[in-house]
């Protein structure tokens, strides 16, 4: 078998970095870290992953030095530290997963800690849900491109590893914006917290906001800001850039609508997660120490990659139950219908997952709602493909928990905001020109301006919502194409600072466009042509494949029901990139006629590569129709056809699948398939 593809192979069923076994030496700036010796401690389930590992890699079996119950400890060599890192994420699907000790006995000690956190009960606060004013106000103004944008610093870091100079770049920067965000409030502090030496280089950084009534009960929110060794590359985006750009928004908002806590409010961004939650167990084991009364704790780690048909997995073991059941009581009461409706459902990650299990441990109510189900995770974490692509270039994902963090915080900590800013802001439109007739990419622009700033500007296309800007110039490049041929209204709608929100006037314009070329229908999630026509050609919308470039709006498939293959490189490996349906006798859609599927593909191999076409007759709600297989004769870019008849209905659409191995199946699992759908009208 290809080597190249055997590999994928191992890396679907075990969930094994391609990146796994990098060498220590290959992280830019990563310094090995001395060789001494230090305590982990580790689920039992998987303490038998720990022993294969070391013994694997040629080290001595470690030397377990206790056992108690769900929890074993070893002592290891620190350098041995992000091998058992790797193993806990390829081997069994956690994100750390095991805690770092600088002693035995704090590892021993730590054991007792776990047995009774598990048992505890909420004891600190009586949990209400009563502050929808402040609520409300606060996840009305949150923004997904503002998440977006933290993400995309975050990851633009060659790594954020705990001893890179990077990742001390990263706290920086951070401990930098926290503080613009807060822009000169007397009661709001953001401070880099330095760790001793044998814990780690890289600070944390810390926002508090003072609380009104209630000032020594703390409540916290955190996400880790390192990222793993994975190779010459760590970006991290989901893992946990998206965490701390979700805490990020709801800072702002925090800042933008004056809220005042009456409960001091804490934002942390862990240092050397990735190792053991070094950063979060020396904090939370010193507010241990100092006895701050921390009453609750909510861990946001990998926020923007959904898995899962649900929206927010919460996790229930090492996890305080009374606080999880309050957050989802937050999410039933405030989350319950469209367009802020969110879904959630119970899930497991195991032991020291991530950094709430260090509070956990200390003793105080932790919880941690995560992306998916996590059997269901992102599986590009600890790569160099943890990228932005992954969660196809936006963060609508983790808006949705900037939204339930927003309503955590406004409810836990309680409090009130302080908007003075009523006054709508002014947008006008400037671009096109009343009665102007457009065709293919159009610009449409606005001038705005307000008080509080601009928080962003949407763009209308008869009444709907066709795009976003959150910075001047305000301006947006409208596909037509996506638009039927005809009269239509544009207009601009711009939101300030605090909400507020004004709409321009509109201007009337002609979409004149060849009916045969598709647009990217944004309601059904594909490429369409919206009027009748004789054929219908997907035009550049699906080349290229998943996250591998340059396919955009990825997947291209009918209410994105059918997901990519994320290994390979682009035009090397399989991909669909483009679709054209066309009657074969020349005239217009319509059943019963004959019509041509043109499908250009790239060819990997003769053999193991196979073309699967369906077509579906009501493409709003999709029956997948098999129409054959074809297999290529050639590499490369090739030209795949078939014939089928048209059935009766209005809105049509065609399938086509890219496989390498595999079945005849309408959607596949393999990690080098490319699904494309193309949509269009029949008279």
């Amino acid at each position: 078998m290809n080597m190249k593809r055997l590999a994928s192979v191992v890396m679907v069923l075990g969930c094994v970095s391609a990146f796994a076994k990098a060498p220590e030496s290959s992280v830019p700036e990563a310094q090995a870290p001395a060789d001494r010796e230090v305590w982990i401690t580790v689920g039992s389930d998987v303490a038998h992953i720990v022993n294969a590992t070391l013994v694997g890699s040629g080290f001595a079996a470690p030397e377990q030095v206790g056992q108690k119950g769900e929890v074993t400890a070893f002592r290891v060599r620190e350098s041995q530290l992000n091998l058992i890192s790797r193993a806990m994420h390829d081997r069994a699907n956690r994100c750390g997963g095991y805690i770092y000790h600088d002693t035995e006995a704090s590892a021993l000690a730590s054991m007792d800690n776990t047995a009774a956190a598990q048992a505890m009960s909420s004891l600190a606060v009586t949990y209400t849900v009563d502050n929808a004013a402040t609520v409300n106000a606060l996840v009305a103004g949150l923004q997904e491109p503002n998440i977006r944008n933290t993400i995309t610093q975050l990851s633009s870091y060659t790594t954020r590893y705990h001893t890179s100079s990077t990742g001390t770049t990263a706290a920086n920067w951070l401990k930098s914006h926290w503080e613009s965000l807060a822009n000169g409030r007397t009661d709001v502090t953001v401070e880099l917290y330095t760790h001793p030496s044998t814990v780690t280089t890289q600070p944390s950084v810390i926002m508090t906001i003072q609380g009104t009534t209630l000032p020594s009960e703390v409540v916290v929110l955190g996400g880790h800001l390192d990222s793993t060794s994975s190779g010459s590359t760590a970006p991290g985006a989901d893992d946990d850039a998206s965490g701390i750009a979700t805490l990020t928004e709801v800072i702002r908002m925090a800042m933008v609508q004056g809220y005042r806590p009456q409960r001091t409010v804490k934002f942390m961004a862990y240092a050397a997660e990735e190792v053991g939650l070094r950063g979060s167990k020396n904090i939370a084991d010193t507010y241990k120490a100092n006895a701050v009364n921390v009453v609750g704790v909510l861990q946001l780690d990998m926020t923007n990659y959904q898995g899962s048909t649900i929206d927010v997995a919460m996790m229930t073991d090492y996890t305080n139950a009374a606080q999880n059941s309050f957050i989802t009581n937050l999410i039933s009461t405030y989350f319950n219908t469209d367009p802020n409706k969110i879904t959630w459902s119970n899930s497991t990650c195991g032991y020291a997952c991530s950094d709430h299990a260090s509070w956990t441990n200390a003793g105080f109510a932790a919880s941690i709602p995560f992306e998916s189900l996590m059997s269901q995770y992102n599986p590009s974490i600890h790569t160099v493909n943890d990228t932005l692509a992954r969660s196809n270039n936006n963060a609508n994902h983790a808006l949705k928990f900037a939204k339930v963090a927003a309503a955590y915080v406004a409810e836990l900590a309680k409090g009130s905001v302080n908007v003075t800013d009523t006054t709508p802001p002014t947008v006008a439109l400037t671009a096109p020109a009343s009665g102007a007739t457009v065709t293919g990419t159009a610009t449409i622009s606005a001038t705005a301006s307000d008080a509080s700033g601009i928080g962003r500007v949407d763009f209308l296309v008869d009444g709907q919502v066709k795009g976003s800007v959150t910075s001047s110039p305000y301006n947006f490049a409208w596909d037509t194409a996506s638009t039927a041929n005809g009269s239509h209204t544009v207009a601009a709608r711009a939101y300030d600072g605090v909400g507020n929100s004004a709409t321009s006037s509109s201007v009337t314009v002609t979409v004149s466009n060849s009916t045969s070329t598709a647009g990217y229908d944004s309601t059904l999630k594909a490429p369409r042509c919206l009027s009748v026509s004789s054929s219908c050609d997907s035009g550049t919308l699906l080349n290229g494949r998943g996250g591998l470039g340059p396919e955009v709006n990825t997947p291209n498939t009918i209410n994105g029901s059918c997901a990519d293959g994320l290994s390979g490189t682009y035009h090397s490996d399989e991909s669909n990139d483009r679709i054209k349906v066309s009657t074969t006798d020349g005239t217009p859609f319509a059943a019963g006629k004959t019509v041509k599927i043109d499908a250009t593909v790239w060819v990997y191999s003769t053999t193991a590569d196979k073309l699967d076409l369906y077509y579906a007759a009501n493409a709003t709600s999709p029956t997948w129709t098999y129409i054959t297989t074809i297999t290529p004769t050639a590499k490369g870019a090739q030209t795949l056809s078939a014939t089928y008849t048209l059935p009766s209905g209005a809105v049509q659409a065609v399938r086509a699948r890219f496989r390498y191995n595999g079945s005849v199946a309408a959607c596949g699992t393999g990690s080098y398939n490319d699904h494309d759908d193309l949509v269009f009208a029949v008279q």
